[in-house]
């Protein structure tokens, strides 16, 4: 996996393109906190916010298939 970051990496600055959120994991739809998570309909709403009030922080993919759907927020998707 690292040498295909270092290949898109070494491709991206060879060729001038920039790459700004190639390396990024934000989806535009997870939830990280409970005002997110209201934005959703009743059942993932529930759900969504029993995941991001975990003592451990957690964030809420509603895209995601149901049982992954709650991730540990560690910075990645």
């Amino acid at each position: 996996m690292n040498k295909l970051y270092g290949a898109l990496l070494v491709t991206a600055l060879a060729t001038g393109i920039a790459i700004p959120h190639a390396f990024s994991h934000s989806t535009g739809r997870e939830s990280r906190i409970i005002a997110h998570c209201q934005r959703l309909p009743n059942p993932e709403r529930q759900a969504c916010t029993q995941c991001v009030t975990r003592p451990l922080k957690h964030h809420y993919h509603p895209d995601y298939p149901p049982g992954a759907r709650c991730r540990p927020d560690n910075g990645k998707p």
